[in-house]
């Protein structure tokens, strides 16, 4: 057999519409756009037909996004914003029913109870509920069928998918025509080669997972009697930040997780799940925005004095910028001011010692006051990282103890963090191999434990360690 067959046959996928991701937070935008029209065209008629001044419409309007704030928690937490089940037009009313009710009798009555807005008159409020509900009601109805249109011209994509199996494609036909009735394409089916080609294989497939590809998750099709090599398989796919799903094998019963998928008439059990949901990338990404710009411009004055002092006190660029291992993998270029004589960037990047006599006078000021790490809010605004994560590693960093520490590579399944919870219990600056493990395993937990709460945890004490216990 050819090697390329050995390897599999892979099916191209076509991307011509936009991920169906996208879709749920397009329709809390019309359903925001909806609303606030009802809340004015309610608070207008009303008045009107009651010959009554209209006033100011600035309450109506805070209604309204009030309403759609909470509707869409509910609504998201029941799933009600996947392409599924917006496709179901009669469970998306029942749904948006049950959701406007509760949600605008408490707002409501919150309202009234604290007189808020003596705007707000009950006969303009009662008319919202009736108008929004419609509308809302209405627009689901039409949406179901727009959905299904759009999904068989593929103006919507579905959800790309890759199945490594360890039989041919004719043996998997059912398998992947359940995926295809489901919403799912298979963007590549991969055989799983023989053991003397398994690491070639193995970096395929985390290359295959880099997020250009658009690969919604991975399905493992295997005999669940070879054990060894699902986790073998398993294992190496800790380094994707994505869902792997195993299809069933009634022989073997070990590997069951608490997420089952159905898919067709058969389902398939989520032995990894994606660490971050939508919602909850959208939430933590929200919290990078605001605090980072917020800082950048409290911060330019003492940016801009720090820059003309690294300019001032030694020959080099103001600016350090090194390769760092990013998200999922993806190396980036990381800004700090420069406090070193030294530029480091390559196969070996020596780590700053406490009386390193690399340090500039104006970069050991920086290093101890943390100042040198500012810049990085423009790494967070681009994208590159967060306000809380795992720290990045230099790439050649990455490589060494990536071969050393088990998990390490888990810890690229979030973006890396301007400050992280290991740096807040103790673990910063240089470290010898059992302090990165105990680095890395708080990196795991924080992954592992992520909530916006926590992230906030986490900077409050982040400003306690800088003034108890200075950096070098």
């Amino acid at each position: 057999m050819s090697r390329e067959a050995r390897r599999g046959a892979t099916v191209s996928a076509r991307r011509l519409g936009i991920p169906d991701y996208l879709v749920g937070p397009a329709v809390f935008f019309v359903d925001l756009c909806l609303l606030v029209g009802a809340s004015l065209a309610s608070a207008v008629g009303y008045h009107r037909t009651m010959l009554q001044e209209v006033g100011d419409l600035t309450t109506f309007i805070g209604l309204a996004c009030a309403v759609a704030f909470y509707l869409s928690i509910l609504l998201a937490y029941r799933g009600n914003y996947s392409v599924r089940r917006l496709m179901q037009p009669a469970y998306q009313c029942r749904a948006v029913t049950m959701a406007w009710i509760a949600v605008f009798l408490m707002l409501v009555t919150l309202a009234f109870l604290l007189k808020v807005g003596p705007n707000l008159s009950r006969g303009a409020t009662i008319a919202f509920f009736l108008t929004g509900w419609i509308a809302l009601v209405g627009w689901r109805a039409l949406l179901g069928a727009q959905l299904r249109h759009a999904r068989a011209l593929r103006v919507i994509a579905p959800r790309q998918v890759v199945v490594v199996s360890d039989r041919a494609v004719e043996e998997a036909r059912g398998h992947l025509q359940d995926l295809a009735c489901h919403d799912y394409e298979v963007a590549q089916f991969r055989i799983i080669p023989a053991s003397d080609d398994f690491d070639g294989f193995a970096r395929e497939l985390i290359d295959v997972a880099r997020p250009e590809h658009r690969i919604d998750s991975f399905f493992l099709l295997m005999d669940w009697g070879r054990a060894d090599q699902i986790d073998r398989l398993a294992e190496i796919l800790r380094a994707v930040p994505l869902p792997v799903r195993l299809f069933p094998d009634p022989k073997v019963s070990r590997f069951l997780g608490q997420h089952d998928l159905s898919v067709g008439g058969v389902w398939a059990t989520e032995i990894q799940r994606a660490p971050l949901s939508l919602e909850e990338r959208l939430a933590k990404r929200a919290l990078d925005i605001a605090v980072s710009a917020v800082l950048l411009l409290a911060a330019s004055p003492l940016m801009l004095a720090s820059a003309l002092l690294v300019k001032l006190g030694s020959r080099g660029p103001v600016l350090f910028t090194q390769a760092r291992t990013g998200f999922s993998g993806v190396p980036f270029r990381i800004f700090k001011f420069r406090t070193l004589t030294t530029m480091d960037d390559g196969r070996v990047v020596k780590q700053v010692s406490r009386n390193d006599n690399r340090l500039t006078p104006v970069g050991r000021w920086l290093r101890r006051t943390s100042i040198d790490e500012l810049p990085q809010l423009i790494n967070i605004l681009r994208g590159e990282m967060s306000l809380v994560g795992p720290r990045p590693h230099a790439a050649a960093h990455t490589d060494y103890y990536g071969q050393l520490i088990a998990n390490y590579a888990y810890r690229h399944h979030v973006k890396p963090g301007l400050t992280g919870w290991a740096q807040v219990n103790g673990f910063r600056g240089e470290t010898t191999l059992s302090q990165m493990k105990a680095r890395v395993d708080h990196d795991l937990w924080y992954i592992d434990n992520w909530s916006l709460w926590l992230d906030v945890k986490i900077l409050l004490k982040t400003c306690v360690v800088l003034l108890r216990s200075p950096a070098y």
